[in-house]
């Protein structure tokens, strides 16, 4: 088996959220944050043909790199990868030791639902890196909704507030996410997200989807 650029980007992007995986037989890849409020699952070409565990996600892709050509043969407890002149035996972890999603999550019914291009992201992010705030959120009121970087034990601290068009909920709405939850791979989003203190984010070009949590002070309908 080659793993294609499309899975190694996927999981680096994995190995931001937990730096351990375990690949299960079949076409879909997932990972869980230890704080377990990100959740992240992908669908790939490659079907594993059995369990392995990695202890450390970003070595075991720098093991990888580290063979030309490389080619990835599951046996027992261990991969091997083959390439040009070189072969790497890499062993699997103990699946039991390590995080992993243990369910799939069912998303609960989305009061709102809004289109986040890369752009605004990337604008949001660094408003936030000028600003010194660590927290975003999607606000809902008469005029629309948006996205906001501020500071919420500060409320005459500076902000930056972003348009994301109308607001059809009806209702008025404060969704507060940690921007250090929203590691996600580049791309445009469609972002569904609950009073339930639970977001989804769907990517809207490759076949990844996130749940990530809200913060408790978030508020619906109030």
């Amino acid at each position: 088996m080659q793993l294609s650029e499309e899975t190694v980007a996927l999981l680096q992007n994995f190995a931001s959220i937990n730096s351990n995986i375990v690949l299960k037989p079949g076409q879909q890849i997932k990972t869980i944050s230890e704080a377990k409020n990100i959740l992240a699952q992908a669908s790939i070409v490659e079907d594993f043909p059995q369990d392995i565990g990695i202890y450390d996600l970003n070595e075991f892709l720098n093991v990888i790199n580290l063979v030309e050509g490389p080619t990835l043969n599951f046996a027992g407890n261990s991969v091997k990868i083959k390439g040009t002149g070189a072969n790497v035996n890499y062993y699997s972890a103990e699946p039991s030791i390590l995080t992993t999603p243990e369910r799939d999550i069912t998303m609960p019914t989305a009061e709102v639902t809004v289109e986040l291009t890369q752009e605004k992201l990337l604008k949001a992010k660094k408003a936030a890196a000028v600003l010194g705030h660590t927290d975003i959120a999607f606000v809902g009121n008469d005029e629309g909704v948006s996205i906001q970087v501020f500071d919420p034990k500060d409320a005459s601290a500076n902000t930056f507030e972003l348009s994301l068009g109308e607001n059809t909920s009806g209702e008025t709405f404060s969704f507060i996410m940690n921007i250090s939850n929203l590691k996600i791979i580049d791309g445009d989003y469609n972002v569904e997200i609950s009073s339930k203190l639970i977001s989804r984010w769907v990517n809207k070009s490759k076949p990844v989807n996130y749940f990530i949590a809200l913060e408790k002070s978030s508020t619906f309908g109030v």
